[in-house]
């Protein structure tokens, strides 16, 4: 039997995990999950899928934490882990991770951001060790520029948990839902809000599904905005973590997912340029219509299957698409790559392909 370890030291990246356990375990693979306690804790569903979870804490001390990953090295040997797959491959602690590395294990590493690919001198040394990297979608493929002897493939992770939990949405409710909480950095706000004005006044909800820190000054600012426009009683924020059964229930019934990125503001400094959007693969899955400024639509192939818009078409081009809802759908469950099944058999080739 194959010993494989899944590594996150961060605390994000959750979503690419589950897609990985399924592969692994269905091709008869022993898991160890080495992780920080928040993260094992926080996604209880994929305890079925863990044979052996090994707890990382670190210290914040420099020569202490760099032990830390000496003795995590030993581990790895002293198991018979063949391989490991670190799922944010970047940062000082997987630097020294695999500098201090057995020679006889193999480490695979998935990149959330191209900007690793650029000049990064601890992306450098980590190149040293993982020859097999891992990006999220298909449009970065040709936008990597790595070393010869680096190796790098696509993989979308496709599979969420899927509970009991059912919300009672009234019929005549249509939902848009933007994953993640308010935060100017990964969302054009103040510029979504006439956007999100016009379509209020056809019966429109939005849902920001993720947690809200309501003493920031970003969601202050922009709760401030909604009650100028009269709009904050259709918009709904989450103060708290968000569960996978309410993400899950949310899901299930919203029309909608609007990634809310824009090109020229501070949302698109990062996304559709250096990552992806978590909005991207969460539409995948649930095979729920995105709505994608037009820009986007014409760069990536992905998005064949969205409702475009621009700034002065966007209320038309919403309803248009809303009205054809059904029809995009089933162009999203018809696309292979869309396939968890088929993302995972590819995940598998590459993690086996010596």
């Amino acid at each position: 039997m194959k010993k494989i370890a899944i590594v996150e030291f961060a605390a994000s990246h959750d979503e690419c995990l589950m897609a990985q356990f399924v592969a692994l375990k269905q091709n008869g693979c022993y898991v160890i999950f080495v992780s920080i306690k928040e993260v094992y804790d926080r996604n209880l569903f994929l305890h079925p899928y863990i044979d052996e979870f090994k707890k990382v804490q670190f210290s914040g001390k420099a020569i202490k934490d760099f032990s830390l990953m000496r003795q995590l090295n030993a581990y790895f040997k002293s198991n018979g882990i063949s391989k490991v797959v670190l799922n944010t491959a970047q940062g000082a602690h997987v630097r020294n991770l695999c500098l201090t590395a057995p020679k006889s294990i193999e480490f695979i590493g998935i990149v959330h951001t191209l900007k690793k690919f650029q000049g990064s001198f601890t992306q450098k040394l980590i190149h040293f060790k993982i020859k097999k990297y891992l990006v999220l979608n298909d449009f970065f493929l040709s936008k990597v520029i790595v070393p010869k002897s680096i190796h790098v493939a696509s993989f979308y992770p496709l599979r969420f948990p899927h509970f009991d939990l059912q919300l009672n949405k009234k019929v005549a409710e249509k939902w848009i839902t933007i994953i993640g909480g308010v935060e100017n950095r990964r969302k054009d706000l103040i510029g979504s809000i006439p956007l999100m004005q016009e379509l209020v006044q056809k019966g429109f909800k939005f849902i920001f599904l993720g947690k809200s820190d309501f003493k920031h000054p970003d969601v202050i600012y922009f709760n401030q905005f909604l009650k100028d426009a009269g709009i904050e009683k259709e918009v709904r924020l989450f103060d708290t973590f968000v569960s996978a059964e309410e993400f899950d229930a949310y899901l299930k019934v919203t029309d909608l997912i609007w990634p809310m990125v824009h090109p020229n503001t501070q949302s698109a400094d990062e996304y559709f340029k250096n990552q992806i959007s978590g909005a991207m693969n969460v539409s995948f899955a649930y095979k729920i219509p995105m709505l994608i400024h037009q820009e986007y639509g014409i760069q990536w192939e992905d998005f064949s299957n969205s409702i475009t818009y621009n700034f002065e078409n966007f209320a038309q081009k919403v309803l248009e698409g809303y009205e054809h809802k059904e029809d995009i759908q089933r162009a999203l469950r018809e696309t292979e790559k869309f396939d968890p099944l088929y993302q995972e058999k590819k995940y598998l080739e590459f993690i086996f392909d010596n």
